[in-house]
């Protein structure tokens, strides 16, 4: 399940969810449209972001079996990947920031498709 799926979860615990991109700001308005995602959205092509967090980017994030078994997955599922916008090669994560900015969880993907459970997500917004 993705995160913006889980938003009534989120804002019930007090929380909001940021949703940060790295494709060119002209993609939000698509990125929208495709996923339904209302709230507050970020795009950050130069990839600092990304770094800060120490995310992982290159080649063998995406060419691995594991993305084959997501991807198919996600097809059964409905979901229709579009065309790519961005650094295909940047991998995502998930952080848990609280006021006054301690990290109360960290996820780090792997791969693409690689998604932390959102239970463990919610429960770090506790």
């Amino acid at each position: 399940m993705q995160l913006h799926h889980a938003i009534d979860r989120i804002h019930g615990a007090g929380a909001e969810l940021h949703v940060i991109g790295n494709g060119a700001p002209t993609f939000i308005a698509g990125f929208r449209d495709t996923t339904g995602y209302p709230g507050p959205l970020y795009t950050d092509p130069s990839l600092e972001v990304y770094r800060a967090a120490s995310l992982r980017r290159g080649l063998g994030t995406v060419l691995r079996p594991s993305v084959v078994r997501s991807a198919l997955r996600a097809r059964s599922a409905g979901f229709r990947q579009g065309a790519t916008q961005g650094d295909a090669l940047q991998q995502g994560g998930v952080l848990v920031i609280a006021p006054g900015g301690a990290l109360r969880f960290r996820h780090v993907s792997r791969a693409a498709g690689d998604h932390p459970p959102v239970d463990d997500v919610v429960a770090a917004l506790a």
